[in-house]
């Protein structure tokens, strides 16, 4: 009899255990969603693949190859044409071209060099002169860098992702190394599968707030969005919310993250001082591939609770706000199916 009742309670236990891991993960509710269909915005300049778009003050800012820089910049407005920047080249000014990213924070662009492991800033007043090589207001080299991407400020601080040792990298304003900080979630445990390391650091967007007090982050296979900030030089998390399982199974049994049946959650991001914006899908990899796109725009408050859902007719990958004319710019597919620039009025 005392056996019996043994059993019962850790039959309880074990159903408790489980019902505790099932609430981790956050319903996102989709009853109350708003539909919306982007306004392609048409131009005579011709765009190769659109990869990101970011609001700098009156501009448009586009990360697409166009053979002489990967910088278009467009009147946010009107969508008119107005300067290529970014040359590609070795020379004063110019941009190593084998891999470069940019944030647009405030009245600043910060392009970050991945090969020279160097910052450029410009001033908006600078940045939109109509010169192809511009020479930085600021140029800051970091230290143990090799590996780093998505470089950004925060007060004090710059803060990058990592391809390796670290998951976030921390330096001070002259570029000297800080500290590091290499806790992931937990359905991110991947032992010591190097491949899978590889790909939990890989699978993330990170953007800062513009006030440069904290910074999010949230995960391209599943749904969790994490917001950091900066304590005595160390990255100290305060939030992590899940809102979707990737539905990995056991990890030592798999060779990547990105399997057929994983659950692929946030797609690209946007942070303003009021609300944090992701592109979401929601979908199977399989489905996802097929796709290339996510459907929903998810808004967040900076405690990484959910606050409106849209729906994108035509689907979205990266997007950026203007909260003060209350314009959403995403990247979609006009008639033709090639890369575009769509606008939707929130």
């Amino acid at each position: 009899m005392k056996r019996a009742l043994n059993i019962i309670v850790l039959c309880c236990l074990l159903y408790s255990c489980k019902l505790s891991n099932n609430s981790s993960v956050i319903s996102l509710n989709f009853k109350d969603t708003t539909y919306v269909k982007p306004e392609i915005l048409k131009t005579e300049k011709i765009l190769s693949v659109i990869w990101n778009v970011k609001i700098l003050d009156s501009i448009l800012v586009l990360s697409s190859d166009d053979g002489t820089g990967f910088i278009q910049v467009f009147n946010k407005n009107n969508f008119k044409y107005l300067y290529t920047k970014g040359k590609y080249g070795r020379g004063p000014g110019e941009i190593s071209n084998a891999g470069v990213e940019y944030k647009c924070i405030k009245d600043s662009i910060y392009i970050y060099d991945l090969v020279k492991s160097t910052l450029f800033i410009y001033d908006i007043k600078h940045f939109i002169s109509d010169s192809l090589i511009l020479k930085a207001n600021n140029t800051i080299t970091f230290d143990s860098c090799k590996n780093n991407f998505d470089m950004m400020p925060l007060k004090g601080h710059f803060v990058s992702r990592s391809f390796s040792k670290a998951r976030f990298a921390l330096f001070k304003r002259n570029g000297k190394y800080a500290s590091n900080y290499s806790l992931f979630p937990d359905y991110y445990m991947t032992g010591d599968n190097p491949n899978l390391d590889l790909e939990r650091r890989r699978y993330t967007h990170i953007e800062a707030k513009p006030d440069m007090s904290k910074f999010v982050c949230v995960s391209y296979i599943g749904g969790t969005i994490e917001i950091f900030n900066i304590v005595n030089d160390s990255i100290n998390k305060l939030i992590e919310k899940n809102y979707l399982d990737p539905n990995l199974g056991k990890v030592e049994n798999i060779k990547s993250l990105n399997q057929l049946e994983t659950k692929i959650g946030f797609c690209g991001l946007c942070a303003t001082d009021n609300y944090i914006y992701a592109s979401y899908s929601g979908e199977a990899s399989k489905d996802h591939r097929k796709k290339k796109s996510a459907d929903f725009v998810i808004v967040f408050d900076w405690n990484g609770d959910p606050k409106k859902i849209y729906k994108v007719q035509g689907g979205l990958t990266g997007l950026a706000v203007d909260e003060s004319q209350q314009k959403m710019y995403v990247i979609t597919k006009d008639p033709e199916g090639c890369s575009a620039i769509g606008l939707v009025k929130m």
